[in-house]
C-alpha cells in the first residue's frame, strides 16, 4: 500500500499557489474593494448591504480589483442570492445563509502578495480578513446567479482560487435540517466551476464538497485550492451547485459555499460580455456609459429580465439613467451584453 504524505502534498499546492502570485497574475484580495471603495460588515460578519439592490429582478454587482462580482438583492423579501463579502470566523450552524465559513475565517496574503502558510503547508486564515460567500441559486436571476466578470474589459486565464464549506450547508449534509436529510452511502455535494471564452463555449471543474461513501462522511473543513488552469482563457467565471438530496422543488442541501483568493492571469484580449466590449460593429464605452454604433440606426437594449429598457435611434445611446447590471443591446444585425 502506498503512503502520501499531507504534508508535503500541502506544501505542493502551496508552492503552485504562490508561484501565481507573479506580476503577471491578479489575486483577489478582498481589502482593496473598488465599488464600494469601502466594505462594512454588521455584528455576525455578514455584509451590510446584503438586500440592497434594485428591488426587482436585475443582479446589481460588487468589485474587488478587476473581478466583478454578481449580486442579487431584495430588501422586502429579506432575500440575496450570487456573491456577497463576509467577515465571519463563525464554523456553526445557526440557520444562516449570510455569513460564517467552515475554515474560520479569510486566508492571508504577505506583502508580496503571497498565500501565508503554517509549518504544515495550510494557508494561514485570519478571523479579521473577508472572503466571499456564495450562495447559487435558479430563482431570480437571468443570469447565472453566482457569476465572475471582470472590468477591464479583457479575457484572463484563471489560475486557482480557494473554496471551503458554507456551515449551514455542511451541516445539512451532516445532521439535516429544513427540507435537507443526513445524508448516506452514496450522498455527493458538487460545487461546479464553469469558464466561459470569447466564443461562449464552456469547460469545467467540479470539486467534492462533501462526500459519504463506505459509510465514511468526508468533507471540506479548511480551505482547499483548486487549480483552474484547465478552463482556459476566459471571458466569464460561474459557479453551479449539485446535491443528491433532491425534492420536489430541487435540491434541498442549503446551496452555499465560500471562496477566496481567486487568481487569473493579467488579460490581453477584448471579450463580449465584460465591462468595456466590443461585438461586430457595438462598442460599449463604459467610461462615457454610452453604447456607440458606427452610424445611426434603432436599437433596443434589455435587462436581465428581457425587459425592454430603452428603444431608441442614433450613434451613441446613453445608459447613464440605467441601474447597475448587465444588459443586451440589439441592432438588426448585431447584440452585444455589457456591464453598467
Amino acid at each position: 500500500m502506498k503512503h502520501f504524505n499531507y504534508a508535503l502534498l500541502c506544501a505542493a499546492a502551496m508552492m503552485a499557489a504562490n508561484a501565481a502570485a507573479a506580476d503577471d497574475v491578479i489575486t483577489l484580495d478582498l481589502t482593496k474593494p473598488s465599488n464600494p471603495e469601502t466594505l462594512s460588515f454588521g455584528d455576525d460578519g455578514a455584509w451590510d448591504k446584503l438586500y440592497d439592490g434594485n428591488g426587482d429582478y436585475t443582479q446589481d454587482f460588487f468589485e474587488a480589483q478587476i473581478f466583478i462580482f454578481s449580486h442579487l438583492g431584495m430588501a422586502d423579501w429579506n432575500y440575496w442570492e450570487g456573491f456577497a463579502p463576509c467577515k465571519s470566523a463563525s464554523m456553526t450552524d445557526e440557520g444562516s445563509y449570510s455569513a460564517g465559513c467552515m475554515a474560520g475565517g479569510g486566508i492571508l496574503l504577505d506583502e508580496n502578495g503571497n498565500i501565508l502558510t503554517d509549518e504544515n503547508g495550510n494557508a494561514t486564515v485570519s478571523a479579521s480578513m473577508p472572503y466571499i460567500v456564495g450562495y447559487y441559486s435558479t430563482m431570480m436571476s437571468a443570469e447565472p446567479s453566482c457569476q465572475i466578470l471582470f472590468n477591464d474589459g479583457a479575457a484572463h486565464e484563471p489560475v486557482g482560487v480557494y473554496v471551503t464549506n458554507f456551515p449551514t450547508a455542511f451541516y445539512n449534509c451532516l445532521y439535516g435540517g429544513g427540507t435537507a436529510r443526513a445524508f448516506v452511502n452514496g450522498d455527493k455535494f458538487t460545487l461546479t466551476i464553469h469558464g466561459v471564452a470569447t466564443d461562449q463555449t464552456e469547460k469545467t471543474i467540479d470539486v467534492d464538497l462533501v462526500t459519504y461513501s463506505n459509510d465514511i462522511f468526508q468533507a471540506i473543513r479548511g480551505w482547499k485550492y483548486v487549480d483552474l488552469t484547465p478552463l482556459g482563457k476566459v471571458e466569464s467565471i460561474y459557479f453551479t451547485m449539485n446535491s443528491t438530496d433532491i425534492g420536489t422543488w430541487g435540491i434541498n442541501t442549503m446551496t452555499g459555499f465560500c471562496l477566496d483568493k481567486l487568481m487569473v492571469k493579467a488579460g490581453d484580449s477584448v471579450g463580449t460580455s465584460l465591462a468595456s466590449a466590443t461585438n461586430g460593429n457595438i462598442t460599449y464605452d463604459r467610461a462615457a456609459m454610452e453604447v456607440v454604433l458606427p452610424q445611426s440606426e434603432f436599437a433596443i437594449i434589455y435587462n436581465t429580465a428581457g425587459q425592454k429598457v430603452i428603444a431608441t435611434e442614433g450613434t451613441r445611446i446613453s445608459v447613464a439613467g440605467l441601474d447597475k447590471g448587465v444588459y443586451l443591446v440589439k441592432t438588426a444585425n448585431d447584440a452585444l451584453r455589457f456591464i453598467k
